[in-house]
């Protein structure tokens, strides 16, 4: 090994990508954010969504700045992290190196990987340095390149995906299993209370559409009828023939009755946090008509049923067939090289 001091150099423009992911998941939480505290009635998506920018930001912010600096010399390779010297490793301890090829969104790069007999190991990209080619030649110079290892782990990586694949199809198979069993409400399952409106009944346009209900006896509560139970509602009667100080009888979900009207049972964790405000109308008549029946959501819903039962299912057919095999495949291939 030379005498000499080589010090990886990174690329120019080498932050670029981690800048821009940055200012445009910063960007776009603050978007989101202004969305949720502009709406009148929230529904907590958009603070979720806010959030979980912010937090990809901070996690590109720390990659870039943890990003290291690599120095041969005198046989040892020096590792430099936030301007110190993390770690130090004599040369003579490499037990083999590999290397893999990955294909980006926009080009094609490599990642060399020094392996230690300590187990350790140090991978360099060629996408990071600019200096690349140099370093993987100083630091492989009289070391063997594990093929059988890069295949292995070819095979592995494969073997990785096909799980993920065939979990994900499990899924979505347990997801249409669960829509078949989902059983007809009955009136048992519903309570039913009268109060007066404390305003207009509204139709809110939204991604996904509602019709507002505020109660006086209940000022802190939404009581909306949303998705497909809208299409069981008579929306322009309700919205015409209800006026603010009319009396309305609602159905509601028993649960909700129990958690959030009389409080008797406890929250639960997502209404706890985020949705306590919101309750679910399933019913509503006043003293002349009914707007929303119990058959006709049932009706909706038991048709809804089976269309979702298909999707899941071709959905999760599609992922576990293909999956089932590349596992299969993958295993037989790694018992063959082991």
């Amino acid at each position: 090994m030379s005498e000499r001091e080589l010090k990886s150099k990174n690329k120019k423009g080498y932050w670029v990508p981690y800048i821009l992911g940055i200012a445009a998941c910063l960007a776009l939480s603050v978007y989101s954010y202004t969305k949720f505290i502009a709406l009148k009635y929230p529904d907590y998506i958009g603070l979720i969504f806010s959030v979980l920018l912010l937090v990809i930001a901070l996690l590109l912010f720390y990659f870039l700045i943890s990003i290291k600096t690599y120095t041969v010399i005198n046989n040892k390779l020096i590792v430099i992290s936030f301007e110190r010297a993390q770690k130090t490793y004599n040369l003579n301890e490499v037990k083999s190196w590999t290397e893999v090829p990955i294909k980006g969104k926009y080009d094609r790069y490599e990642v060399f990987i020094l392996h230690f007999k300590s187990g350790e190991k140090i991978k360099l990209s060629s996408n990071t340095y600019d200096n690349y080619f140099e370093l993987k030649n100083e630091l492989t110079k009289n070391k063997e390149r594990n093929l059988k290892l890069e295949e292995l782990n070819q095979i592995k990586s494969v073997l990785i995906g096909c799980i993920v694949l065939t979990i994900i199809g499990i899924l979505f198979l347990v997801g249409a299993y669960n829509k078949l069993q989902n059983k007809d409400l009955e009136d048992k399952d519903i309570i039913v209370f009268g109060d007066k409106t404390s305003g207009s009944i509204q139709y809110i346009n939204r991604k996904h559409d509602f019709v507002l209900i505020k109660l006086e006896s209940y000022p802190d509560f939404d009581f909306r009828i949303q998705g497909k139970d809208l299409k069981a509602t008579f929306v322009e009667e309700l919205i015409n023939e209800i006026k603010t100080g009319d009396s309305i009888f609602l159905g509601i979900d028993k649960t909700e009755y129990r958690t959030k009207i009389i409080k008797t049972d406890s929250l639960s964790f997502s209404d706890q946090y985020f949705f306590n405000e919101v309750i679910s109308v399933i019913s509503v008549h006043s003293k002349k008509n009914d707007y929303l029946k119990l058959s006709e959501v049932n009706a909706i819903r038991s048709d809804d049923k089976y269309w979702d039962f298909v999707l899941f299912s071709v959905f999760g057919l599609l992922l576990t067939v293909p999956g089932i095999y590349g596992i299969k495949t993958a295993i037989i291939k790694m018992n063959n090289e082991q």
